[in-house]
Protein backbone atom coordinates (compact mmCIF):
# COMPACT_ATOMS: atom_id res chain seq x y z
CA UNK A 1 0.00 0.00 0.00
CA UNK A 2 1.44 2.98 -0.90
CA UNK A 3 2.42 5.80 2.38
CA UNK A 4 0.23 8.12 0.95
CA UNK A 5 -2.68 6.42 1.38
CA UNK A 6 -5.16 7.37 4.13
CA UNK A 7 -5.42 6.04 6.99
CA UNK A 8 -7.86 7.06 9.67
CA UNK A 9 -5.56 5.78 12.42
CA UNK A 10 -3.05 8.01 11.38
CA UNK A 11 -4.85 10.81 11.14
CA UNK A 12 -4.93 11.98 14.97
CA UNK A 13 -0.68 11.98 14.49
CA UNK A 14 0.23 16.32 14.48
CA UNK A 15 2.47 17.25 11.77
CA UNK A 16 6.51 17.06 11.89
CA UNK A 17 7.87 20.11 11.18
CA UNK A 18 9.13 18.41 8.22
CA UNK A 19 5.81 17.49 6.91
CA UNK A 20 4.21 21.18 7.79
CA UNK A 21 7.09 22.58 5.62
CA UNK A 22 5.83 19.86 2.94
CA UNK A 23 2.61 21.50 3.02
CA UNK A 24 3.66 24.64 2.91
CA UNK A 25 5.48 24.02 -0.42
CA UNK A 26 2.23 22.67 -1.76
CA UNK A 27 0.45 25.37 -1.01
CA UNK A 28 2.59 27.93 -2.51
CA UNK A 29 3.47 25.92 -5.99
CA UNK A 30 2.84 26.00 -9.50
CA UNK A 31 0.57 23.45 -8.76
CA UNK A 32 -2.29 25.63 -6.53
CA UNK A 33 -3.56 28.97 -8.30
CA UNK A 34 -3.23 32.27 -6.35
CA UNK A 35 -6.09 32.35 -4.56
CA UNK A 36 -4.76 29.06 -2.53
CA UNK A 37 -4.45 30.03 0.72
CA UNK A 38 -1.30 30.44 2.25
CA UNK A 39 0.11 28.19 5.55
CA UNK A 40 -1.11 31.13 7.33
CA UNK A 41 -4.37 31.74 5.86
CA UNK A 42 -5.63 27.53 6.00
CA UNK A 43 -4.01 27.51 9.96
CA UNK A 44 -6.91 30.70 10.03
CA UNK A 45 -9.45 28.81 8.13
CA UNK A 46 -9.12 25.15 9.76
CA UNK A 47 -9.50 27.12 13.52
CA UNK A 48 -13.00 28.53 11.89
CA UNK A 49 -13.71 25.48 11.83
CA UNK A 50 -12.80 23.79 14.72
CA UNK A 51 -13.92 26.41 17.20
CA UNK A 52 -17.84 27.01 15.37
CA UNK A 53 -20.55 25.17 17.03
CA UNK A 54 -21.09 22.51 14.65
CA UNK A 55 -19.37 19.84 12.67
CA UNK A 56 -18.53 20.86 9.20
CA UNK A 57 -17.61 17.39 7.02
CA UNK A 58 -14.00 18.14 5.23
CA UNK A 59 -15.85 17.71 1.79
CA UNK A 60 -17.96 21.40 2.87
CA UNK A 61 -15.12 23.28 3.73
CA UNK A 62 -11.89 21.62 1.64
CA UNK A 63 -12.58 22.75 -1.66
CA UNK A 64 -12.43 26.85 -0.18
CA UNK A 65 -9.08 26.12 0.62
CA UNK A 66 -8.10 26.02 -2.61
CA UNK A 67 -10.13 28.73 -3.83
CA UNK A 68 -13.77 30.77 -4.71
CA UNK A 69 -13.73 29.04 -8.38
CA UNK A 70 -13.80 25.56 -9.11
CA UNK A 71 -11.28 26.50 -11.43
CA UNK A 72 -8.54 27.17 -8.58
CA UNK A 73 -8.80 23.38 -7.04
CA UNK A 74 -5.24 22.07 -7.85
CA UNK A 75 -3.74 19.98 -10.68
CA UNK A 76 -2.34 17.39 -8.83
CA UNK A 77 0.38 14.66 -10.46
CA UNK A 78 -0.91 11.64 -8.75
CA UNK A 79 -3.64 10.47 -7.16
CA UNK A 80 -0.97 9.98 -4.24
CA UNK A 81 -0.07 13.42 -4.23
CA UNK A 82 -3.79 14.68 -3.49
CA UNK A 83 -3.88 11.60 -0.84
CA UNK A 84 -0.87 12.80 0.57
CA UNK A 85 -1.70 16.35 0.68
CA UNK A 86 -5.43 15.69 1.74
CA UNK A 87 -3.88 13.85 4.72
CA UNK A 88 -1.69 16.44 5.72
CA UNK A 89 -4.78 18.95 5.74
CA UNK A 90 -6.98 16.71 7.58
CA UNK A 91 -3.86 16.54 10.23
CA UNK A 92 -3.44 19.78 10.87
CA UNK A 93 -6.96 20.42 11.37
CA UNK A 94 -6.94 17.46 14.44
CA UNK A 95 -3.76 19.48 15.39
CA UNK A 96 -5.48 22.17 16.13
CA UNK A 97 -8.57 20.36 17.68
CA UNK A 98 -6.46 18.69 20.17
CA UNK A 99 -4.65 22.03 20.80
CA UNK A 100 -7.74 23.85 21.56
CA UNK A 101 -9.60 20.50 23.73
CA UNK A 102 -5.95 20.84 25.60
CA UNK A 103 -5.84 24.25 26.53
CA UNK A 104 -7.36 26.85 24.40
CA UNK A 105 -5.45 29.78 26.52
CA UNK A 106 -2.19 28.11 25.00
CA UNK A 107 -3.19 28.02 21.60
CA UNK A 108 -0.25 29.59 18.80
CA UNK A 109 -2.28 30.65 15.17
CA UNK A 110 0.23 30.48 13.00
CA UNK A 111 0.85 34.16 12.36
CA UNK A 112 3.67 35.85 9.52
CA UNK A 113 5.97 38.32 10.35
CA UNK A 114 6.57 42.34 8.05
CA UNK A 115 9.04 44.51 7.86
CA UNK A 116 8.61 48.08 6.31
CA UNK A 117 10.83 49.25 3.62
CA UNK A 118 14.32 49.03 4.89
CA UNK A 119 13.41 49.17 8.49
CA UNK A 120 15.10 46.15 10.47
CA UNK A 121 11.90 46.11 12.55
CA UNK A 122 10.13 42.57 12.10
CA UNK A 123 6.00 43.22 13.41
CA UNK A 124 4.09 40.06 13.84
CA UNK A 125 1.35 39.82 11.16
CA UNK A 126 -1.28 38.11 11.53
CA UNK A 127 -3.45 39.30 8.13
CA UNK A 128 -3.23 35.98 6.24
CA UNK A 129 -4.35 34.32 9.62
CA UNK A 130 -7.18 36.27 9.97
CA UNK A 131 -8.14 36.52 5.92
CA UNK A 132 -8.20 32.61 6.41
CA UNK A 133 -10.30 32.92 9.15
CA UNK A 134 -12.75 34.59 7.96
CA UNK A 135 -13.10 32.88 4.84
CA UNK A 136 -13.66 29.66 6.74
CA UNK A 137 -16.39 31.95 9.04
CA UNK A 138 -18.35 32.69 5.98
CA UNK A 139 -18.62 28.85 4.77
CA UNK A 140 -20.66 28.20 8.11
CA UNK A 141 -22.09 31.79 8.93
CA UNK A 142 -25.14 30.98 9.59
CA UNK A 143 -24.11 28.88 12.41
CA UNK A 144 -22.47 31.44 14.06
CA UNK A 145 -25.33 33.52 14.34
CA UNK A 146 -26.03 33.97 17.88
CA UNK A 147 -22.33 35.02 18.27
CA UNK A 148 -22.95 37.52 16.15
CA UNK A 149 -25.90 38.79 18.44
CA UNK A 150 -24.06 38.88 21.25
CA UNK A 151 -22.35 42.18 21.80
CA UNK A 152 -19.19 40.89 24.28
CA UNK A 153 -18.82 38.21 21.27
CA UNK A 154 -18.71 40.74 18.59
CA UNK A 155 -15.71 42.48 20.70
CA UNK A 156 -14.02 39.69 20.52
CA UNK A 157 -14.70 38.94 16.81
CA UNK A 158 -13.21 43.00 16.26
CA UNK A 159 -9.98 42.17 15.70
CA UNK A 160 -10.23 38.96 13.18
CA UNK A 161 -12.69 41.44 11.37
CA UNK A 162 -10.19 44.58 11.20
CA UNK A 163 -7.70 42.44 10.16
CA UNK A 164 -8.79 39.43 7.53
CA UNK A 165 -11.81 41.32 6.20
CA UNK A 166 -11.94 42.51 2.29
CA UNK A 167 -14.62 45.31 3.31
CA UNK A 168 -14.02 47.93 5.93
CA UNK A 169 -15.51 50.67 6.63
CA UNK A 170 -12.93 54.15 5.87
CA UNK A 171 -13.16 54.46 10.13
CA UNK A 172 -12.26 50.70 10.62
CA UNK A 173 -9.45 51.43 8.14
CA UNK A 174 -7.51 53.70 9.90
CA UNK A 175 -7.60 51.28 12.71
CA UNK A 176 -5.16 49.52 10.58
CA UNK A 177 -2.99 52.08 8.87
CA UNK A 178 -0.03 51.11 10.58
CA UNK A 179 2.32 48.00 11.13
CA UNK A 180 2.16 48.92 14.62
CA UNK A 181 -2.04 49.06 14.69
CA UNK A 182 -2.03 45.33 12.53
CA UNK A 183 0.80 43.74 15.17
CA UNK A 184 -1.09 45.08 18.47
CA UNK A 185 -4.74 43.70 16.82
CA UNK A 186 -2.72 40.70 16.01
CA UNK A 187 -1.54 39.95 18.94
CA UNK A 188 -5.08 40.32 20.65
CA UNK A 189 -6.60 37.14 18.33
CA UNK A 190 -4.89 34.19 20.55
CA UNK A 191 -7.34 35.44 23.49
CA UNK A 192 -10.30 36.06 21.14
CA UNK A 193 -9.82 32.53 19.53
CA UNK A 194 -9.83 30.92 22.70
CA UNK A 195 -13.08 33.28 24.10
CA UNK A 196 -14.86 32.26 20.67
CA UNK A 197 -13.90 28.25 21.27
CA UNK A 198 -15.39 28.63 25.10
CA UNK A 199 -18.45 30.60 23.29
CA UNK A 200 -19.47 27.87 21.62
CA UNK A 201 -18.09 24.68 24.01
CA UNK A 202 -21.81 24.08 25.46
CA UNK A 203 -23.53 23.95 21.79
CA UNK A 204 -20.96 21.55 20.67
CA UNK A 205 -21.25 19.27 23.78
CA UNK A 206 -25.36 19.31 23.49
CA UNK A 207 -24.95 18.36 19.96
CA UNK A 208 -22.73 15.32 20.65
CA UNK A 209 -24.74 14.44 23.93
CA UNK A 210 -27.67 15.00 21.32
CA UNK A 211 -26.04 12.92 18.50
CA UNK A 212 -24.80 10.28 21.42
CA UNK A 213 -28.74 9.74 22.50
CA UNK A 214 -29.61 9.47 19.15
CA UNK A 215 -27.36 6.50 18.23
CA UNK A 216 -28.12 4.76 21.57
CA UNK A 217 -31.52 4.89 20.87
CA UNK A 218 -31.02 3.45 17.31
CA UNK A 219 -29.16 0.80 19.48
CA UNK A 220 -31.85 -0.35 21.41
CA UNK A 221 -34.79 -2.90 20.24
CA UNK A 222 -37.76 -1.21 18.93
CA UNK A 223 -40.45 -0.86 21.23
CA UNK A 224 -44.42 -2.59 19.62
CA UNK A 225 -47.47 -0.61 20.36
CA UNK A 226 -49.36 -3.61 21.97
CA UNK A 227 -46.03 -4.09 24.63
CA UNK A 228 -45.66 -2.57 28.20
CA UNK A 229 -44.23 1.31 27.78
CA UNK A 230 -40.83 1.16 28.98
CA UNK A 231 -41.45 3.89 31.20
CA UNK A 232 -42.86 1.09 33.59
CA UNK A 233 -46.53 2.78 34.08
CA UNK A 234 -47.72 -1.38 33.14
CA UNK A 235 -49.85 -0.11 30.50
CA UNK A 236 -49.42 -0.74 27.14
CA UNK A 237 -46.99 1.37 25.08
CA UNK A 238 -50.05 2.55 22.68
CA UNK A 239 -52.12 3.76 25.61
CA UNK A 240 -49.16 5.04 27.66
CA UNK A 241 -46.27 7.22 26.00
CA UNK A 242 -47.03 5.84 22.19
CA UNK A 243 -49.59 7.90 22.61
CA UNK A 244 -49.14 10.67 24.93
CA UNK A 245 -47.77 14.21 24.38
CA UNK A 246 -45.36 14.25 26.96
CA UNK A 247 -42.78 11.33 27.34
CA UNK A 248 -42.60 10.07 31.29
Amino acid sequence: MSKSKLNPADLATPLSEEEFDELDEFLVSDVTSEETLTIEGLDGYLTAMAIGPTTVPPSYWLPGVWGPSENDAPAFETMDQAQRILGLILRNMNGIIISLEDDPDEFEPVFGFSRVDDSEREYIDGEAWAFGFMQGLSVVRADWQALFDSEQAREWLNPLHLMGSEELTPEEQQLIDTPEQREALTKQIPASVAAIYRFWQPHRQAVHERKLAAATQRTEPKVGRNDPCPCGSGKKFKKCCGAAATLH
